[in-house]
């Protein structure tokens, strides 16, 4: 940092730690003692202005991610990012606050951190390398450092469990057990190919008081093509958005799905919307005659006396177990892209196995996926809402007539559901 501020005048160089604290712990108190008598220090700014050999002068600003708002509209000539795993947020924020600070000095950027399997920006970051020339990813392990001792890595190695010692002194990412989705298969949603017949689905998501984002979620069979996000519509523009879009996209009513919660209830039973789906998470889980212990690809509808089989918490859980398996086996696709696309990322791979060993398959809960992101997972909904149709499709076998009754028992159900929401909520 202090050979690239003092190099050429005006040349903004920007240290971003996670938090403020650490920024001052990590590298500030080290700054100063490296600039002492050659820049001058401004403590409370955490900011060292330094003469540049031209004769001019540059600045070289300490901060945390926490506060990364504070750098919208500035320049910069290279932005140094420490311990990027453990940032929240970090693509959205680096795309819509540090990218643009970098284009009018032609700047750079430098991504530095110890892996966390948890949060695995870095992982993203040397992915994007083998893609993009403009990026380099350089790997170093602890021993690599000259300055450590060789007798500490060796008691480290001793005294610390395998998992954890590969990841803080070999800097590997150890892959979480209980992650529901690979994370690059995760980011490879949004560069895969499907084959589609041309089968149109749209997928509502409404906010529960109606006053955040409702999302349009527009597929063709399983690649999301399109995405529109409205703010604070009420239930009559909401029905009217829907029957316009499905006109225009040519959507049929029984491929449309609405979260049917709060506002969402009165737009999955109007009457002007008769035949769409009224999505509620947390009904029973849809049982299949997909079972573990038989056969694939054999029917056993024809035994009207056989269980159908279902292992999952509720709905929501079915609907995620299922996402999982086709974005892990690369059979997902979405054009999303900017914000968009890094806030689904981020919202799914938040999501674990909080199975407990009941017999009932269970992802993680709503709420505690909404505790770990500082917001409600909503991006992602619209995915999860789609693997409806997909469970559908699997205890439909056409060939036979207890599938079709199976498929017609469903439909009844749900609307049942419906009715009795609404009974409820007008007493």
């Amino acid at each position: 940092m202090a050979f690239r501020a003092l190099s050429k005048a005006n040349t903004p160089i920007f240290y971003i730690a996670p938090t403020q604290v650490q920024a001052r712990a990590i590298i500030w108190e080290a700054l100063k003692k490296r600039l002492y008598q050659v820049g001058d220090i401004n403590e409370s700014r955490l900011e060292m202005k330094v003469p540049t050999q031209d004769g001019g002068h540059s600045i070289i600003t300490v901060s945390g991610w926490e506060n990364r708002e504070n750098f919208r509209g500035l320049k910069a000539g290279h932005i140094y990012f420490d311990e990027v795993d453990t940032m929240k947020d970090f693509f959205i924020g680096f795309q819509e606050v540090f990218r643009p600070a970098l284009t009018d000095l032609g700047g750079g950027a430098t991504f530095t951190g110890t892996p966390k399997k948890e949060n695995p920006n870095l992982r993203r970051l040397e992915k994007l390398a083998q893609e993009d020339p403009d990026y380099q990813a350089f790997h170093f392990k602890t021993e690599d450092n000259p300055h450590i001792d060789k007798k500490e890595i060796e008691k480290a190695r001793q005294e610390l469990d395998h998992q954890t010692f590969r990841q803080e002194y070999e800097a590997e990412y150890i892959d979480n057990a209980g992650a529901l989705f690979k994370y690059d298969a995760l980011v490879d949603v949004f560069s895969n190919t499907v084959t589609k017949t041309g089968a149109k689905y749209l997928i509502v998501d409404i906010a529960d008081d109606g006053s955040d984002k409702t999302i349009f979620s527009f597929w063709e069979d399983l690649e999301e093509y399109q995405r529109e996000e409205y703010e604070r519509l009420n239930t009559e523009s909401i029905i009217g958005k829907i029957r316009e879009y499905a006109a225009e996209h040519r959507v049929p009513y029984s491929h449309i799905a609405v979260d049917a919660i709060g506002v969402g209830a009165g737009v999955a039973s109007s009457s002007m919307l008769d035949g769409i789906i009224g999505f509620k998470s947390s009904y029973a889980a849809i049982k299949t005659d997909l079972d573990i212990v038989k056969l694939p690809n054999v029917s056993y509808l024809n035994d009207p006396m056989a269980p159908k089989f279902s292992d999952y918490k509720n709905l929501r859980s079915q609907c995620l177990f299922t996402l999982a398996d086709l974005i892990n086996n690369h059979k997902l696709a979405s054009r999303c892209e900017g914000k968009q696309k890094e806030v689904v990322i981020e919202e799914l791979a938040t999501y674990q196995d909080a199975s407990k060993g009941d017999g009932k398959r269970m992802a993680t809960p709503k709420e505690d996926v909404k505790l770990a992101l500082g917001r409600s997972p909503d991006a992602s909904d619209t995915w999860i809402m789609r693997m409806y149709y997909v469970i559908m499709e699997r205890m439909s076998p056409l060939q036979s007539e207890e599938g079709s009754r199976i498929i017609q028992q469903q439909a009844n159900q749900f609307a049942q559901n419906r009715a009795q929401q609404s009974l409820n909520s007008s007493k």
